[in-house]
């Protein structure tokens, strides 16, 4: 690997953990507490969204941000290929599920939109989209980073060992996907953002499962959604050919 290329990584690395971390930390230390729940959010997300701008315009430059973090693409044609992919989990979801009695209009919000634009922006725009397309790592180690923390992040929704290693896989199993179709769609981060969004909105909005493992209702339109995204990409950029290959799955080039 370049130097440079290891340095970037080191600073990519630091930057997201400081990121996914840091308020914990400094709210540990000093004791803040916010009651607020909007201001809390937004605080929370604060610390996901500066230090990620920060490092990429101070890296990069601040005019190529949205270019390198994957942003710079038309949303639209990203929201409708996530509302043809997930609409059996939405459709499904609203003809079996209920609308949950403690729902909030901030839960909602938190659960479907932030979290899916954040994590992205945060897991696929910065740790992976830096380390496999400016920093040489290849797609396996690139995408697996964030897979290990982005599952290790949802074993709370596990309530014995067999749960929790089966949430961690699905999830984990999910970051990488997400990641082969940012880089598939022309490093299009919109795609996985709405997808995020749309699956969030499909098991917030109606109560299915309580974690992301879920039961086998709702697991046979996820995998109706993971599959349509599959084929629809790969018709979509047959003539074209895959961005993702052998050359690059280890060592990105």
């Amino acid at each position: 690997m370049h130097p440079k290329a290891a340095i970037r990584s080191v600073v990519v690395i630091v930057i997201f953990l400081l990121s996914l971390y840091g308020n914990r930390l400094i709210n540990n230390i000093f004791d803040i507490s916010i009651q607020h729940s909007y201001l809390r959010m937004l605080y929370t997300y604060s610390w996901w969204l500066v230090p990620v701008g920060l490092a990429t315009a101070a890296i990069f430059g601040i005019s190529r941000v949205p270019a390198v973090l994957g942003l710079n693409h038309n949303p639209w044609k990203a929201f409708g290929f996530a509302a043809v992919v997930v609409s059996p989990m939405l459709i499904s979801s609203a003809l079996a599920g209920r609308v949950p009695d403690d729902l909030t209009v901030i839960r909602l919000i938190q659960a479907t939109l932030l979290a899916g634009l954040m994590e992205e922006l945060l897991f696929r725009g910065f740790l992976f989209g830096l380390l496999f397309r400016f920093c040489g790592w290849g797609f396996v180690p690139a995408s697996l980073a964030g897979a290990l923390v982005f599952g290790l992040s949802h074993l709370y929704q596990g309530s014995n060992l067999a749960e929790a290693s089966g949430v961690f896989l699905v999830t984990a199993m999910g970051a990488v996907w997400f990641a082969w179709l940012y880089i598939e769609w022309d490093n299009n981060l919109w795609v996985p953002v709405f997808l995020h969004i749309l699956m969030n909105l499909s098991w917030t909005l109606f109560d299915m499962s309580s974690n992301a493992l879920g039961s086998v209702y709702p697991n046979i339109f996820r995998i109706l959604t993971i599959a349509l995204s599959i084929i629809i990409t790969l018709k979509s950029f047959k003539d074209r050919g895959m961005h993702i290959k052998k050359s690059n799955l280890l060592i990105n080039n």
